[in-house]
């Protein structure tokens, strides 16, 4: 029975987390961020030609090519938010492998780009499904850490 509850809280947790993600990542509304007399303008334009090659942007953002700042939110803002995804979906999907939360993680990715373009507010970026895949492999990694502590220990 307690099984049963954890599942059933695991999966509201996820899917009000995904709401709450797509309002977030698809549907962002923050053009500039205001501290002090400093502005920080996060949104770029949401039209012209998406990327369609892989590490296109990642690659310059890691190795230091642009504003350091905003390279490290942008690869920050893509992991980060997808790793209680990956955390979440072992409670749900008990038999879930790694390799089926990086289909999870590269779906997820893909939904929420592909809304950003129907709906006008982004362009698709192919290295934000990678990131967003990342941050969801992370938060699985997360949680079998966690499993394999939480099991007794034989000796």
């Amino acid at each position: 029975m307690k099984a049963k509850r954890t599942r059933w809280l695991a999966a509201c947790a996820l899917i009000a987390y995904s709401a709450i993600l797509i309002k977030f990542v698809v549907f962002k509304a923050i053009p500039i961020v205001r501290i002090g007399h400093l502005r920080f303008r996060f949104a770029g334009p949401h039209t012209g030609p998406g990327n369609f090659v892989p590490f296109k942007t990642i690659v310059p953002q890691l190795i230091g090519h642009g504003n350091h700042f905003i390279d490290m939110v942008n690869l920050i803002g893509n992991i980060i938010p997808f790793m209680p995804i990956g955390l979440l979906a072992p409670f749900v999907f008990r038999s879930i492998s790694w390799q089926r939360a990086l289909v999870l993680g590269v779906v997820t990715g893909l939904t929420c780009e592909v809304m950003e373009v129907v709906f006008r507010v982004g362009i698709f970026d192919v290295d934000d499904v990678i990131l967003n895949a990342f941050g969801v492999i992370v938060g699985y990694g997360v949680f079998v850490m966690f499993k394999r502590r939480a099991q007794p220990r034989l000796g």
